[in-house]
């Protein structure tokens, strides 16, 4: 019996899979993505097709088909595309999202609880049609992957006794020396807001202590003065005028309350120079704020009311020394889960605190 072109699509895709490779010494699942436009194939791929380290959706959409027209294009991969990464890659679903497509054939569910059925949701509210391979085919694609499966449910079943999948943890730093190590691309504060897409909120952020000032001001820059930009940018600070929370507080960084309170001040100084720097239109866009209770951590929110939102926050140790201050990173997993707990609590901590006049003193 012929095959119809869909199967024909569909067997490319698990001959592109059969191809796959990943990074060295770790469980990768086999997977293949072909992208075909009114019954003709314009580009497939495998994961790490030209990067051990790169999804199959990503390599043939941003990497063979970076200038195609796409919209309304159908996609057929053998694996649920997935809704979270390692900063600052972005998910093969957001990947898939942008480039417009009309529809989206799956092979099979991701075994990883992190994605499982996350995938098809979110491509579905972008309005996007989902279907699946048939169940032959989703039955070889099961059995092509089941080492990747096994370790997956290894995997779900730590994190069922740690809560660290459910609490949408996708980082934790024992200390600032694992920023390079664990995300050797933002590895710094500047180079990791520039991972942002729409807004910036810094909390708590030492900025004249072991905080490269001058570097994040002109990764805030290059961001707030964009051609067309609209991107925000929010600051919020301790109340140096607070004498109680500054007496509180200071302990913790082995400082002299007065000293604490002149060191923000100074910071307050440094962004107003900072922003008088900027266009009026870029100015408009950057807040400063003080507030006047003592916050969980420093935090670092990037585009936090976005689905792909992250936070970061960063705790130091009662006098011990800022290089162990350790951090960890949340995204969002599911409505009302950690992530939108911590988001909201900084929203209201930035809301119950007050604007700062930029041109007066301090």
């Amino acid at each position: 019996m012929a095959l119809s072109d869909e199967q024909k699509h569909m067997r490319l895709a698990i001959q592109e899979a059969r191809r796959s490779r990943g990074e060295t010494g770790k469980i990768h699942p086999y997977v293949g993505a072909v992208v075909v436009r009114d019954g003709g194939v314009l580009g497939s791929a495998c994961r790490g097709d030209l990067d051990p380290r790169e999804h199959a959706e990503f390599s043939v959409l941003e990497k063979k088909l970076p200038a195609e027209k796409l919209a309304g294009c159908t996609i057929y991969t053998t694996l649920e595309p997935c809704t979270t990464r390692n900063h600052p890659k972005v998910p093969c679903a957001d990947h898939l999202i942008a480039r417009r497509v009309g529809r989206v054939v799956i092979g099979m569910l991701d075994p990883d609880q992190r994605i499982t059925g996350k995938g098809i949701l979110r491509l579905r509210r972008a309005g996007i049609a989902v279907d699946l391979f048939p169940r032959a085919l989703m039955a070889e694609l099961e059995e092509l992957n089941r080492d990747f499966t096994r370790d997956r449910e290894k995997v779900a079943a730590r994190s069922c006794v740690n809560g660290v999948a459910e609490a949408g943890l996708t980082a934790f730093c024992p200390s600032r020396d694992y920023y390079p190590r664990f995300r050797e691309e933002a590895a710094t504060i500047d180079r990791y807001v520039s991972t942002a897409q729409s807004s910036a909120v810094l909390v708590s952020i030492n900025l004249m202590t072991g905080i490269p000032f001058h570097d994040l001001c002109l990764a805030l820059e290059r961001k707030l003065t964009a051609r067309r930009g609209t991107f925000s940018v929010t600051v919020s600070l301790l109340d140096p005028d607070h004498a109680d929370l500054m007496a509180a507080i200071a302990p913790v960084l082995s400082k002299d309350p007065a000293d604490l309170s002149h060191t923000i001040r100074r910071s307050v100084q440094a962004l107003a120079h900072f922003r008088s720097r900027l266009s009026k239109r870029a100015q408009s866009r950057v807040d400063v704020r003080l507030h006047n209770a003592v916050p969980f951590g420093s935090a670092i929110l990037l585009d936090h009311r976005l689905p792909n939102g992250k936070i970061q926050i960063e705790t130091k140790p009662y006098k011990a020394g800022y290089q162990r201050s350790f951090a960890f990173e949340v995204m969002r997993t599911e409505a009302g889960g950690l992530y939108d707990v911590l988001a909201a609590s900084y929203d209201a901590l930035l809301s119950d605190g007050r604007s700062v006049n930029l041109g007066e003193d301090t």
